[in-house]
Order: C-alpha cells, then sequence, then structure tokens
C-alpha cells in the first residue's frame, strides 16, 4: 500500500507550499490519526473536502478537481475504485427508475472497456448522490411506516380480508426497512387501502360496521345430482372485494369534511411522491401548468382527485418526450462531427463521450448534452481557425514573396526556397523563413524596416498577452518575448490560433465542471440551492464561465448543512431525553407523539449520512414532535392540578359507584345503553366500538352516579380557566377500566371502556 500522507504531500506542495503540511496537519487532527495510520479511504476524505477546498482558493475549480483525481489514483488505484463502483451499483441497481442508477451503470459500462479518471469521479459523486437519495428515501418509508401503522391501529377492530390485506403489506413494508430496501409498490398499496379503510371508519352511512369476515362463494350450474361449490381463498376474496364505496351526500357535513381532509391529506403525499420522482421535469410545459393548478386546490383542501393521475400521465409523457429530444440531438450531434474535416485522434473524445450520453438515455437517464455541444462547438472553431490558419499562412508566404522580389540579389536564395515551399510545409518552415528574413535585413543594413516590424510585432503581443496569460499560455508568450528581444519575429498567428484553442478548452471545461455543480446544486434545492442554481445558468450564458463563486458558494452551503446536522443531533438528543421522563403518561398527545418515534429513531441513526433534503424532513417531523411534546408536557401538569382539585372522598365515592354502574351495564339489556332518541344514536354511533360498555352525555340517563361526575367535571373545568386553555378529552384509567370525559358539541360526552379500546375509542372521537 503506498504510504498515503506523503504522497498527497508531494502532490500538494507544488500548489499549497508550506500550507500543504499545514492543511494536512489540520485534517489529521480531525481523523484523530497520525501520518503513517493513514489509510487511502482517509486520504480519499481528506483529498475530497479540506483539501478540495483549499485548492479552490487557489485556482480553478476545474483544475482542483483534476489534481485531486489524479492523488486519488495514486493512493487508490483503477481496480479498487472501480470495484467500489460495483459494488454501489449492485446496491442501487434495484431502483431502475432513477436517473442516476442509468448514468452510474452507462459509466461503469464504459470504465470496463478503459480506464478514465475523468468518469471514474464522476461516478463515485454519482455513488455519494446515491447514498444519500436512498438514506432520505428510507426515511420517507419510515414516515409512511409510521402513517400505515397508525391507520392500520384506527381500522383493525373492524377485521375482514381488507384489514389482513393491510397487515400483511404493513409487516412487508417493516421488514424491507429492516433491511434497508425501498417497497415502493408496497407502500403505495398500502397507504392507498389504508385511505380505503379510513374513509370506510370514518363514514357512519356505511353498513354494517364492521368488513365482512367471509370468504366469497360462487355457485356454478352443475348438474341436479352433483351440486359444486367453488371457493376463493381470502386473498382472492380482498381483490374481488372491490373499493368501498362512500356516499358522501348521505353524511353529516362534518363527517364529509374529515373524510376530504383525509383524501387531501393523501393527495398531498402522492404529491409529494411525484416531485421527488420526477424532479428534472416539473418546468416542462407540458407539465408546469397543471402541476400549478393540483398544488392550488390541494392548498385549498380541495381534493384533486384524477388530476393527480393525469399529472402523473403528464410526468410520464413528458420523460418520453426529453428522451425523445435529447436521442434526436444526439443524432444530430454525431452527422455535424463526423462531417467535420478533422483527424480522427482530434475527434475521439467527442464521439466517445456522444456514445456515453446515448448509453444513458438507453439505461432511462437524462444525460447533459449542453457540455456536448460545447464540445461540437470547439471542434467546428477548430476546423475553421485550421481552414483560416491555412488561408494566413499561404497569405503570408505571399506578401513575403512580394517583399523579397523587391530586395536585391542577397535576398533571392530565400526567395527561391520560399516559393518551393508546399502549403503543408508552411507550419514548420515559415518561423525559420521569416528569422533568416530579419538576420538578411540587418546583414543588408535595413535596421530601420527591420525595426518597424519589431515595434509591429511587439505592440500586437502585448495585445495579446494578458489573455494569454489567464489561460495559461506563459511559456509561449515568454518564447515570443525572448525572440523579439534577440531582434528575432515571433509566429504571432500561431500564439493568437493556441489562444483561440486555449479559450474554447478553458470554456468547454468551465462548463463541465458547471455541470457538475449544478448536479451538486440540485440536492440543495430548498436548503439554498435555487440561488446557486440561478447564478449557473447566468455563468453559462458568459463567453468564459467562470466556476469558482459558484463552487465557493456551494462549500459555503455544505458548512451550513454542516451546522444543520449538529443542530439536529443536539435537538433530538434532547427531544429523547424529555421524553423518556414522560413516558409513562398517557393521552392522545402521548399516542400521537408515540407514532412519531420510530421516524426520529430512524433519523437519529441516519443523521450523519443524511444530505440537505433529509436533514429538512428530519427538521420538520422534529419540529412536529416538539411541539407535541410540549402539549405532553401541560396535559401532565393539568393532570397533576385535577388531582389536586379533586376531594379524595369525591374520587372514592366515584369507584364505588362505577363498580356498581358496570354491573347495571351489564346486567341490563342492550337496549338500555341506545334508549337516546334517534339523532343523538346517529352521533354516538361511529364511538360504539367494541369494548365500549356505557356511552353517552352528562345529564342524560346513564347508568353511572350524576354528582361524582359532575364534580369530577367541575374540577377540570377549574384547571381551563386557570391554564387558559379548552381542554380535549380527559381519560382516567380505574384497573382494566377507563373513564373518558370528552367536551362535545357543547355537552361532556362521557363514555366507560375497557382498557384495551381506550386507544382506539380515543382515535375516533380525535377524527
Amino acid at each position: 500500500m503506498p504510504d498515503v500522507y506523503k504522497t498527497i504531500l508531494e502532490a500538494l506542495r507544488p500548489h499549497l507550499g508550506t500550507r500543504a503540511e499545514a492543511v494536512l496537519e489540520e485534517g489529521l487532527k480531525r481523523l484523530g490519526k497520525g501520518p503513517s495510520e493513514l489509510t487511502p479511504a482517509d486520504g480519499a476524505h481528506l483529498l475530497k473536502g479540506l483539501v478540495y477546498r483549499e485548492l479552490q482558493a487557489r485556482m480553478r475549480p476545474e483544475e482542483a478537481r483534476r489534481l485531486v483525481e489524479g492523488v486519488l489514483a495514486q493512493i487508490e488505484g483503477q481496480g479498487t475504485r472501480l470495484a467500489k463502483l460495483e459494488q454501489g451499483l449492485k446496491r442501487f441497481g434495484l431502483y431502475v427508475d432513477w436517473p442516476e442508477v442509468a448514468r452510474l451503470r452507462a459509466l461503469l459500462n464504459r470504465l470496463r472497456q478503459a480506464p478514465d479518471p475523468g468518469l471514474l469521479a464522476e461516478g463515485e459523486e454519482l455513488l455519494e448522490a446515491l447514498g444519500e437519495k436512498l438514506e432520505e428515501a428510507l426515511l420517507r418509508q419510515a414516515q409512511d411506516l409510521a402513517h400505515l401503522e397508525e391507520a392500520l391501529e384506527r381500522v383493525r377492530h373492524l377485521g375482514g380480508p381488507k384489514v389482513r390485506r393491510l397487515e400483511s403489506l404493513v409487516e412487508t413494508i417493516r421488514q424491507a426497512q429492516g433491511e434497508g430496501i425501498l417497497a415502493q409498490a408496497e407502500v403505495e398499496r398500502a397507504r392507498s387501502l389504508a385511505l380505503e379503510l379510513r374513509k370506510f371508519l370514518e363514514s357512519s352511512a356505511v353498513k354494517p360496521p364492521t368488513l365482512p369476515e367471509i370468504v366469497f362463494e360462487t355457485q356454478e350450474t352443475p348438474p341436479p345430482s352433483h351440486p359444486t361449490d367453488v371457493f376463493l381463498t381470502v386473498e382472492e376474496a380482498s381483490e374481488l372485494e372491490g373499493e368501498l364505496l362512500v356516499d358522501l351526500e348521505a353524511l353529516s357535513q362534518e363527517a364529509s369534511q374529515r373524510i376530504l381532509a383525509l383524501e387531501v391529506e393523501e393527495e398531498k403525499r402522492r404529491l409529494e411522491e411525484l416531485l421527488s420522482r420526477y424532479a428534472p421535469l416539473v418546468e416542462r410545459a407540458t407539465v408546469s401548468p397543471l402541476l400549478a393548478e393540483v398544488q392550488a386546490l390541494l392548498d385549498a383542501g380541495t381534493p384533486v382527485g384524477e388530476k393527480l393521475k393525469a399529472l402523473e400521465e403528464a410526468f410520464q409523457e413528458a420523460g418520453r418526450n426529453l428522451r425523445a429530444e435529447k436521442r434526436a440531438r444526439l443524432i444530430q450531434l454525431q452527422e455535424a462531427l463526423r462531417l467535420l474535416s478533422l483527424p480522427e485522434e482530434a475527434k475521439l473524445p467527442l464521439q466517445q463521450a456522444l456514445k456515453l450520453a446515448e448509453e444513458t438515455l438507453e439505461e432511462g437517464g437524462y444525460p447533459d448534452l449542453l457540455p456536448l455541444e460545447e464540445g461540437l462547438r470547439r471542434l467546428e472553431a477548430e476546423a475553421r481557425r485550421k481552414a483560416e490558419e491555412e488561408k494566413r499562412l499561404f497569405q503570408e508566404k505571399e506578401a513575403l514573396v512580394e517583399e523579397l522580389k523587391e530586395k536585391g540579389e542577397a535576398f533571392r536564395p530565400l526567395l527561391e526556397e520560399l516559393q518551393a515551399l508546399p502549403l503543408e510545409a508552411l507550419p514548420q518552415r515559415l518561423p525559420e523563413v521569416r528569422a533568416r528574413y530579419a538576420q538578411l535585413l540587418k546583414a543588408q543594413g535595413e535596421e530601420a524596416a527591420l525595426r518597424a516590424k519589431l515595434s509591429q510585432a511587439a505592440k500586437a503581443l502585448e495585445a495579446l498577452k494578458p489573455e494569454a496569460l489567464a489561460l495559461g499560455l506563459k511559456e509561449k508568450v515568454a518564447e515570443a518575448e525572448t525572440l523579439l528581444a534577440q531582434g528575432g519575429l515571433p509566429d504571432l498567428g500561431a500564439l493568437q490560433k493556441s489562444l483561440e484553442e486555449a479559450k474554447a478548452q478553458a470554456r468547454q471545461e468551465a462548463l463541465l465542471e458547471l455541470g457538475r455543480l449544478q448536479a451538486l446544486a440540485e440536492r440543495f434545492r430548498g436548503f439554498g440551492g435555487e440561488g446557486v442554481l440561478r447564478a449557473i445558468a447566468e455563468e453559462k450564458g458568459k463567453p468564459l464561465p467562470d466556476p469558482t463563486p459558484i463552487a465557493r458558494a456551494l462549500e459555503a452551503l455544505k458548512r451550513r448543512m454542516e451546522v444543520k446536522r449538529e443542530e439536529l443531533t443536539t435537538r433530538l438528543t434532547a427531544f429523547f431525553q424529555s421524553y423518556f421522563r414522560l413516558e409513562g403518561f398517557q393521552s392522545e398527545t402521548s399516542r400521537r407523539l408515540r407514532a412519531l418515534l420510530p421516524v426520529l429513531q430512524s433519523a437519529q441513526e441516519k443523521l450523519p449520512r443524511l444530505g440537505p433534503q433529509g436533514l429538512l424532513q428530519v427538521e420538520k417531523t422534529l419540529g412536529q414532535a416538539e411541539a407535541l411534546l410540549r402539549e405532553l408536557e401541560r396535559e401532565r401538569e393539568a393532570a397533576k392540578a385535577v388531582l389536586q382539585e379533586i376531594k379524595g372522598e369525591d374520587l372514592e365515592a366515584l369507584l364505588e359507584v362505577l363498580d356498581g354502574g358496570r354491573a347495571q351495564a351489564q346486567a341490563a339489556p342492550s337496549g338500555s345503553q341506545v334508549a337516546s332518541p334517534g339523532e343523538l344514536e346517529a352521533d354516538l354511533s361511529p364511538l360504539r366500538l367494541p369494548g365500549v360498555e356505557v356511552l353517552g352525555y352528562l345529564g342524560e340517563a346513564l347508568p353511572l352516579p350524576k354528582e361524582p361526575l359532575e364534580a369530577l367535571v367541575q374540577a377540570l373545568d377549574g384547571l381551563d380557566k386557570s391554564l387558559g386553555q379548552t381542554r380535549g378529552p380527559a381519560a382516567i384509567l380505574l384497573g382494566e377500566k377507563a373513564l373518558v370525559l370528552a367536551p362535545r358539541k357543547g355537552r361532556t360526552l362521557v363514555a366507560l371502556l375497557e382498557r384495551s379500546s381506550l386507544s382506539a375509542f380515543l382515535l375516533e372521537l380525535a377524527s
């Protein structure tokens, strides 16, 4: 294994000087290692982070990147890095609809044929981006799983094949989440089924109140003496059962609004999924108007129904159109390249890049054609310069011939030699002829003519010098200046040609670097990346783009991301510490908070690997959890105050009469619990869940003592006034039973139920 520290240090010294050692020492300090302990992986981490940022401050980003790629190749080797890409493709190959996977597959196909440091570095960046994308998707799946588990608890008591199917899907998703695999199809089916069951549960107009626990049966027409029964399995029955239709017009306004809210919530989630999946297509002309309409409707709380499906179809059509456009443009570029009058070796790099773009398209990706178009323009300009150079050299030869004809016999041998030169020999021989002509002028006493030519050449060189130096042509400028100082005439036409080539090459490299930075900036959407993307678009339109300010802006975003990561780490730690102190307190808020715990635990574990989008997801979920935690703390304090308000003898009397009340409730016929008018029964019907023994309003004929209940309600009202808030349901646990007092439609709802039914009852009550 190479000495990683020494290799990096030797590569950096020519560019950073003594600063190289200081940078590496800082990196070693962060890693907690000594120079001899540095592994290739550690070296790659330093090169891609600390070292790359330092180099960007001293050279153009594309130059810094090439230097880092070269050092990486020295310390790791092509084979090792290629093997890592192969392993990465095996991990992400399942997600065939991700454009990044398509690009990675195309890159690997090319790298297997021949090594290429640039493509290898691009593959490593893609692998890093895919890692972030998968972690963010797993975080979203954890949120989906929490939502589905909560929904399953709400509808489990309904029973039936659809509930069992939902249980099966949730278990499949739970296993996939544990293995770090996305189960996208299962999540979509489960969420659709959960929504259907939730709507069924919300609807008091649907009968019966539980799903049928049956296996469908069909009767054939057999001979009379041999009847035949054909049975279908439960799984088949769940597919044949069809959608549970809810007649919104038959429901109360409140129930209808709850069902519409469920639909809007699910459609918003589906829209987020579409935007994540089709991010490169959101600004397409066939998509953006419909997308704006859907977003406006959902923001207004209106379900969009079939419009969401139409939007997905529009995205798919836009993807097909974009690929067709890119394929057609690739064909145009390939044909234009074929017609260029340049040597094949000059066209080969662009031919390979076009082939790679074509393979990316075939794999399902969206190749960036702008650098390829710029590469073609550069070759076209090179072909034009070649033709113009041939024309210039020919004209210069003719002008020099005419000038030599006017001179004496001393110039005749040079004249004859110049006239005999073929056109293809002019680039090599004309500078020599020009130098000999200058010597002859000096020897023949024509210093004035020579000085005039030298002065003219010096002025032309001075005009070219600033741009030439900026583009790295320092040696060519020095050669021309030396020749002038020696009394010779430099070939400024050749310098001008080199300058044009350097400008074209610099522009192409800058566009390639901007394309790489754009892919990085896309990952920072919502985190400040939009401004960087606008700056990239502006920079691409300049004659000679400069990626340096873009790279610095992205480095600033990376630093901001790390600050956010540290902040979330601290907040998550504080949240769990606070929650564990309240874990034993049971309430509706506690139940809602518990549903978020698996998501936050997953987030805490994934936090070091999450990118900007994942951090934003964590921050949003953590904010919701922190708000619920504050609410839970207030509820606990309120509960303590209630216990202090209630007199011991009142509570004891209530417990005694509850025992008698339960006995009365169990002995009384079922009709005694539903003796209220029809309107009252319709209102309470959704709450008559299994395990509910007594249900009604305080003041009605209930098999429970009125005075202790009223005293308890008065104590709760007094607590509300002292806290300045309006309470929700209050639950008192009494052994295996629970008593619930809840404000409802201006009255106090009273329920006595089994403790195991409390969660489902509170969920139904909250909905």
